[in-house]
C-alpha cells in the first residue's frame, strides 16, 4: 500500500508545480514586455551618442592633415613674399641719383625764369637733351618702382589672409601643430609690418618721382615753346647794326662773357656726361677694338721681308695707330648722341681737329700749314663764340673779323695754283664745298652787319666746321682703307683677308664709302643749322606713314628693312661663293664637292634672307599668297626658262650630276666646270674663255662627264710605218716605250694593234689608260717623241 500512496503524493506535487511554474511564466511574460520598451529608449539613445563621436573623430581626422596643407602652402608664400623683401630694391641709389636731377631741373627752371637773361638757340636745345634723357631715367625707375610696388601688393594681400586667419589661433589640435600654427601667425604679423614700411617708402619715392616727372614735361614744353619762338625772330633784328653798336650798349666785356658762358657749359656738360655713360662705353669699346686691330696688323707687317714696300702704300696708319684711332673716335662717335650740348660737341671736334692736323702734318705743303693753322685758329675762336649765353661788342667784331678771314682763305683755295696738299688725292667736291662753305660765311656777315646776330653765329659754325669736316672725313675713309689694306697683306694667305683685298676694297666699296661720307656731313651740317629735328622728324613721318595699295598695308620704311636684309644676304652669298671659290685654290684641276655644298649654302642663304626680311619688314605671312600668285602669273606668261633654271640649279645641287673640276662635254663644247650657279653654270673650255650654261640645258640634254666617278680616261694614238720598214719591230718598240713610262696605267692594260692597211703604209693604233686626264696632253706629247727617237736609232722610218 505504502508504494501507492508515495507515488500518489509526487504525482499531486508535481502538478501543483506545474501550476505555479505556468503562472510564473505568465507574469514573466508581462515583465519582459515592460522593460523591452525601456531599454529601446535607452539603446537609441546610446546609438545618438556613438554617432556623434563618431563623427566628431572623424572631423578631427581630417581637420589635422588639412591644417598641415594648410601650414605648408602658408610657409611656402611667406617665404616668397620674405625672399622678395630681402631683394631690397636700390631705393638709395635711386634717390642719390634723384636728388641730383632735382637740382639740374632746379637750375634749368630758374635760368628759364630769367628774362634778363634768356637763353640762346644752343642752351635750349641742350636743356632738351638733358630733359629728353631725365624723362627717361624717370620713367625707368616709375616701370621698375611698378613693378615692385605691384609684387609687394600681391604679398600684402597673402599676409594679410594668413594673418586673419582664425584658424590658426586653434587650441584644439594637436600641441606640435599649434606651436607650428603659432609660428606662421607670428610671421604673418612682422612680415605684414615690415611690408606696410616698405610700401609707404615705395609710394613715397613713386609720388616723388611723379612729380619731377611733371614738372620735366612742363620744362620741355616751355623750352619747345621758346624754341619756336628764337626760330620765328631770329630772322629779326636782335640788336643794333654792327656800324651803329657801340660797346656801351652791352653789359658785360667779351672776357667775362667768355668766362661766364665756359663755367656755365662746363656745368651742363658734366651732367650730361654722368647721365650718359653707357654711349660713352660703348665708344671706348669700339676704339679699343680699332686700336688693337690696327696694332696687330702693323706689328704682321713689321715682320715681313717686304715692309717698306708695303708701308710705303699706307698713308695715316704708317703715322700713328693711336692718333687715327683716336681721329675715327671723336669723328664717328658723336653721332651716337641725338643732340649732345654744344660744349661736348666742341670739345669732341678740338680733339679731333688736333688729331686731324697731326695726321696731316707730312702732306701739307708750305702754304697749307699756314692755311690750315688759320682755318684751326677760326674754328675755336667760333666754337668758342657759339657757348656764348650773352652778347658783347668785342664778340661782334671777332666775329666779323674771323668771317672776313675765312671768305679770303676760301678765295685762296679756289685757285687752282694754290696747292693745300700733297701726295694726297684730290676730292672732286673740293670745289664744290669751298663754294658752299663762302656763300655760308658771307650770309653770316651779312646778318652781323644787320643785327641779326644768332644767324650770325650759326652761319658762321656751320661754314667752318663744313670744312673741317670734310676733309676729317676724307682722311677717316683714308684710314679705313688703311686698315683694310693692311689687314690683307698681313694675312694675304688668309681667305677672309682675300676676299677683302685692297683692289677689291677700292673698286667695289668706293661708293659705299663716298655715301657715307655724305651722310655724316650732311648730317652734322643740319646739326649745326638746327634743322635736324624739322628734317628727322619729315624723314620719319615720309617712312613710317601707312599706305595702302588696295587692301594692303605698307610702308616705306618696312620697304627698306625689307630690300636692307636682302642687300645683306646678297652680300653673304657672294661670300660663301668667294670661299668656296676653287679657282683660287691650289689643285684646281682636281675634282671637288665644295660647289654643290656652296650652291645648298647660297640657296639656303636667299631663302632665310627673304623669310627673315618678310619677318623684320612686318608683312604678314597671308600676304604672301598676293605674292605666289603674282609669281604663278608670271611663270605663266614669260619666265618658264628662269624658273626652270633654278629648280634646275636646285637639283643638280643634290643629285649632283656635275661637280666644281669635272671635265665634261655638251652640245659640241668641252670644258672643266668652274662654278656652279643658282641660275648657270661656268665652264671653262681650255683656252681662255668661259662658256655659261643654263642649268635647265645640263639636265634636258645629254652631257657627257668625263670624270663623274673618276678622272680615269683612255687614250688613243695613231701612228704609221711604211710597208718597208720592219713593222713587227716597230710594234715592239713602241710597246717597250710604253712600258717604260710610269704615268701609263699598267691595268687596264695598253695595247697596240694594227688598226688599218692603206697602200702605201700600215697603221698601229696604240690604246692605253692614264689615272688623270688632265695629263693626257703632256703624255701624249711625252710618248710621241721617245717613240720617234726609238725609231730614228732603229732605223725605222715614219710617215
Amino acid at each position: 500500500m505504502m508504494p501507492v500512496k508515495i507515488r500518489g503524493k509526487g504525482f499531486l506535487f508535481l502538478i501543483a508545480m506545474t501550476i505555479s511554474c505556468s503562472m510564473g511564466l505568465a507574469q514573466a511574460k508581462k515583465r519582459v514586455r515592460h522593460h523591452k520598451k525601456s531599454d529601446s529608449a535607452l539603446l537609441d539613445m546610446n546609438s545618438r551618442l556613438s554617432d556623434s563621436l563618431l563623427q566628431e573623430a572623424e572631423i578631427k581626422d581630417t581637420t589635422v592633415p588639412n591644417m598641415v596643407n594648410k601650414v605648408e602652402s602658408y610657409s611656402f608664400k611667406l617665404n616668397r613674399a620674405e625672399s622678395f623683401l630681402s631683394r631690397k630694391l636700390d631705393t638709395a641709389g635711386i634717390l642719390t641719383a634723384l636728388s641730383g636731377m632735382e637740382r639740374g631741373l632746379n637750375f634749368f627752371h630758374t635760368r628759364l625764369e630769367q628774362n634778363d637773361n634768356p637763353l640762346n638757340f644752343r642752351n635750349l636745345n641742350t636743356a632738351s637733351v638733358l630733359l629728353d634723357e631725365s624723362q627717361e631715367r624717370l620713367e625707368g625707375w616709375q616701370n621698375l618702382l611698378n613693378g615692385f610696388s605691384d609684387q609687394m601688393g600681391r604679398n600684402h594681400d597673402h599676409i594679410r589672409l594668413i594673418k586673419h586667419d582664425s584658424t590658426l589661433l586653434n587650441a584644439a589640435l594637436d600641441s606640435v601643430l599649434q606651436g607650428e600654427m603659432k609660428v606662421v601667425h607670428d610671421r604673418s604679423l612682422s612680415l605684414d609690418s615690415q611690408q606696410h614700411i616698405a610700401i609707404i617708402k615705395i609710394n613715397t619715392l613713386r609720388n616723388r618721382i611723379s612729380i619731377n616727372n611733371l614738372l620735366v614735361r612742363d620744362l620741355k614744353t616751355e623750352i619747345t615753346y621758346r624754341l619756336n619762338q628764337l626760330r620765328t625772330g631770329m630772322w629779326k633784328q636782335e640788336e643794333a647794326p654792327l656800324l651803329n653798336a657801340s660797346e656801351t650798349d652791352y653789359d658785360s666785356s667779351l672776357l667775362a662773357v667768355v668766362t661766364d658762358a665756359l663755367s656755365r657749359s662746363y656745368r651742363v656738360m658734366r651732367v650730361f656726361m654722368i647721365t650718359t655713360w653707357d654711349t660713352r662705353s660703348v665708344n671706348l669699346f669700339i676704339w679699343l677694338f680699332l686700336l688693337v686691330w690696327f696694332m696687330i696688323n702693323l706689328h704682321h707687317i713689321r715682320k715681313e721681308k717686304d715692309t717698306d714696300t708695303i708701308l710705303r702704300n699706307v698713308q695715316f696708319l704708317n703715322r700713328s695707330a693711336l692718333v687715327s684711332s683716336l681721329l675715327l673716335l671723336f669723328t664717328y662717335g658723336s653721332y651716337l648722341y641725338a643732340g649732345a650740348p654744344a660744349m661736348y660737341m666742341h670739345s669732341n671736334g678740338l680733339f679731333r681737329l688736333l688729331a686731324l692736323s697731326f695726321l696731316l702734318t707730312p702732306y701739307l705743303s708750305k702754304a697749307g700749314r699756314w692755311i690750315w693753322l688759320c682755318l684751326s685758329l677760326i674754328w675755336i675762336s667760333f666754337a668758342v663764340d657759339d657757348l656764348l649765353l650773352d652778347s658783347a661788342f668785342g664778340e661782334r667784331w671777332a666775329l666779323l673779323t674771323g668771317s672776313l678771314v675765312l671768305i679770303g682763305l676760301c678765295v685762296l683755295m679756289l685757285r687752282k695754283k694754290t696747292v693745300l696738299f700733297r701726295n694726297l688725292e684730290d676730292s672732286p667736291a673740293r670745289k664744290a664745298l669751298l663754294v658752299f662753305t663762302l656763300i655760308l660765311i658771307c650770309f653770316s656777315v651779312g646778318c652781323n652787319f644787320t643785327g641779326r646776330l644768332t644767324l650770325a653765329k650759326l652761319f658762321a659754325i656751320t661754314a667752318i666746321d663744313s670744312l673741317v669736316l670734310a676733309v676729317t672725313l676724307k682722311v677717316c675713309s683714308g684710314i679705313l682703307v688703311d686698315a683694310v689694306y693692311i689687314q690683307s697683306e698681313a694675312y694675304a694667305n688668309n681667305r677672309f683677308s682675300a676676299f677683302l683685298n685692297f683692289v677689291d676694297l677700292k673698286n667695289k666699296l668706293r661708293r659705299i664709302l663716298w655715301v657715307a661720307t655724305i651722310l655724316a656731313w650732311s648730317f652734322s651740317i643740319l646739326r649745326d643749322l638746327t634743322f635736324y629735328d624739322d628734317v628727322y622728324h619729315f624723314i620719319d613721318y615720309f617712312f613710317n606713314k601707312n599706305r595702302t595699295i588696295g587692301s594692303f598695308g605698307y610702308s616705306y620704311s618696312s620697304l627698306v628693312v625689307f630690300l636692307l636684309v636682302i642687300w645683306v644676304s646678297s652680300i653673304l652669298s657672294q661670300f660663301v661663293s668667294f670661299f668656296f671659290d676653287q679657282n683660287r685654290q691650289e689643285g684646281v684641276h682636281k675634282k671637288s664637292k665644295l660647289g654643290s655644298l656652296a650652291l645648298i649654302v647660297r640657296i639656303g642663304i636667299w631663302t632665310a634672307g627673304f623669310l627673315i626680311a618678310i619677318a623684320a619688314a612686318g608683312i604678314p605671312i597671308n600676304k604672301i599668297s598676293i605674292l605666289l600668285g603674282a609669281l604663278g602669273v608670271g611663270i605663266g606668261f614669260g619666265l618658264q626658262n628662269l624658273v626652270n633654271n633654278l629648280v634646275s640649279g636646285i637639283i643638280i645641287a643634290f643629285e649632283r650630276p656635275i661637280q666644281i673640276g669635272d671635265t665634261i662635254e655638251i652640245s659640241g663644247k668641252t670644258g672643266t666646270v668652274q662654278e656652279i650657279g643658282v641660275r648657270s653654270s661656268k665652264i671653262n673650255n681650255g683656252e681662255g674663255a668661259n662658256i655659261i650654261i643654263p642649268n635647265g640645258d645640263l639636265l634636258s640634254q645629254q652631257l657627257i662627264n668625263w670624270t663623274l666617278h673618276d678622272r680615269s680616261r683612255r687614250v688613243h694614238i695613231l701612228i704609221s710605218v711604211p710597208y718597208k720598214s720592219d713593222f713587227r719591230k716597230a710594234r715592239d718598240l713602241i710597246a717597250e716605250e710604253i712600258k717604260k713610262n710610269e704615268k701609263i696605267l699598267k691595268d687596264p692594260p695598253p695595247a697596240v694593234a694594227v688598226d688599218s692597211l692603206t697602200n702605201n703604209q700600215i697603221n698601229f693604233e696604240i690604246s692605253f689608260w692614264v689615272s688623270d686626264l688632265s695629263e693626257i696632253s703632256s703624255l701624249r706629247n711625252g710618248l710621241m717623241l721617245d717613240v720617234f727617237e726609238s725609231f730614228s736609232k732603229n732605223e725605222i722610218a715614219m710617215s
